[in-house]
């Protein structure tokens, strides 16, 4: 049968990825990708979805019960008279209603509302956590692109120094071994640019797991034009550390999550010592059975009555129930105090990193400034004939080296900014 529902829906979604392929995405599409699709917030959506029928299911407690039981049997009675055989047919209805129970059901209600609003927070602690991983997926391929970038760059140099050492070599002016350390230059330059291609498939593969969309693999990210120019536009971010820290145990899902869980489990504790009292229910039946040859059970029968149930003895289940609902109370509790502990060094760590980078980004631009000018005069020597290949080599390597690890360290640190948003609680 025609399904108009599924149709519209598939065509939405074709629509949606068409839009995104025309175009490079963004990094907040993604980011609003992988909040859509991620695999951990959809289980933890299941999770939530479980807590909350748990919490709906300890509300009926409250509910009267009715029960309804038909009867269709042989009887064959044997006493000192005789003995009774017929056919019996009868129905029993019957009803319970608990009165009170010292709070055991309240608690129950309770404790299952704490671990469904626990539920609530770990799913902001996955978002929390895509979010995070998202960007750095992203800010790799950005990073893996300015290496692919530089690898083209250092090919494009060592072709130009292969040239110049095989006009030397044919003019007589150069030996045979620089032309062959050219060749090497650029076999090696070669090398990088197969290995930073290869890097920034894996980036992107990786990518791809986090968005959680099977065909994702066609999203084209838009590279970083030249880097230095913003590195130098950077201002240093005015951060308190103690106000971080302060933000960070004030705003962390996973401490929400584990306060929950506690209050869940306190509760439970209360549970476990009220199995000691009392429940007092009322209860009610209406029974009729229809017999042609026995009287006795050819009968209709109706009785109500308010009881009380008290389990005496239970072969110290009690005590063993209360002994592990503590174990797990302290086992949380202890969590939390280690949860927090790992924020405070999670946003310490990201806080040092930031500094870090920020005054390694001014170091690593002036190092590429000053490789750039040492390559330009050994180059300018090296036609000159005041110097061998080896030393405008050096000086090349010295350039793309310090190149690369400005690229490394400028988006390091676009990561460490993301870790740091992520460990005092900011989710976007």
């Amino acid at each position: 049968m025609f399904n108009k529902p599924k149709l519209i829906s598939s065509i939405c979604l074709i629509s949606l990825f068409s839009n995104l392929y025309a175009k490079p995405i963004s990094l907040e599409e993604l980011i609003n990708i992988a909040v859509e699709n991620n695999s951990d917030i959809k289980i933890s959506k299941y999770a939530q979805d479980k807590e909350k029928a748990t919490y709906n299911l300890s509300k009926t407690d409250y509910l009267p019960k009715v029960s309804l039981t038909g009867e269709l049997a042989r009887y064959d009675i044997k006493s000192r008279s005789g003995t009774d055989k017929d056919n019996v047919k009868g129905y029993t209805l019957s009803a319970s209603q608990l009165l009170y129970d010292f709070g055991k059901t309240s608690n129950q209600i309770q404790s299952a509302k704490r671990n469904l609003e626990a539920s609530n927070f770990e799913i902001v602690k996955n978002i929390s956590s895509t979010v995070l991983n998202t960007k750095q997926a992203y800010y790799n391929i950005l990073n893996n692109y300015q290496q692919i970038n530089l690898a083209k760059e250092s090919i494009k140099i060592d072709e130009l120094h292969l040239d110049q050492a095989d006009n030397y070599f044919n003019a007589g002016i150069r030996t045979l071994i620089d032309v062959t350390d050219a060749k090497l230059q650029l076999s090696n330059s070669k090398l990088k640019l197969v290995q930073s291609e290869y890097s920034l498939r894996n980036s992107k593969t990786k990518l791809i797991s986090i968005l959680g969309v099977e065909n994702s693999s066609k999203i084209e990210i838009k590279e970083d034009k030249e880097i230095r120019t913003t590195i130098k536009k950077l201002k240093n971010n005015s951060l308190n550390l103690d106000q971080l820290l302060k933000t960070g145990l004030n705003n962390r899902a996973e401490l929400k999550v584990y306060k929950k869980q506690i209050e869940a489990q306190q509760l439970q504790v209360k549970n476990t010592d009220k199995e000691y009292y009392p429940t007092l229910n009322l209860d009610a039946s209406y029974s009729d059975k229809n017999s042609d040859e026995i009287a006795s059970i050819d009968t209709r029968q109706a009785t109500a009555g308010v009881y009380l149930k008290w389990n005496i003895f239970t072969g110290n289940s009690t005590e063993e129930n209360i002994k592990i609902s503590l174990v797990n109370l302290k086992n949380l509790k202890q969590q939390l105090i280690q949860q927090k502990l790992q924020i405070q060094q999670d946003i310490t760590s990201s806080y040092l990193k930031v500094r870090e980078n920020e005054e390694s980004l001014k170091i690593g631009v002036l190092n590429v400034n000053l490789s750039a000018d040492k390559l330009n005069l050994a180059t300018q020597r090296y036609k000159a004939g005041l110097n061998d290949l080896v030393e405008v080599n050096d000086s090349k390597l010295a350039y793309t080296q310090a190149k690369s690890q400005l690229i490394d360290t400028y988006y390091d640190y676009l990561n460490s900014q993301a870790s740091l948003n992520y460990s005092i609680g900011v989710i976007y």
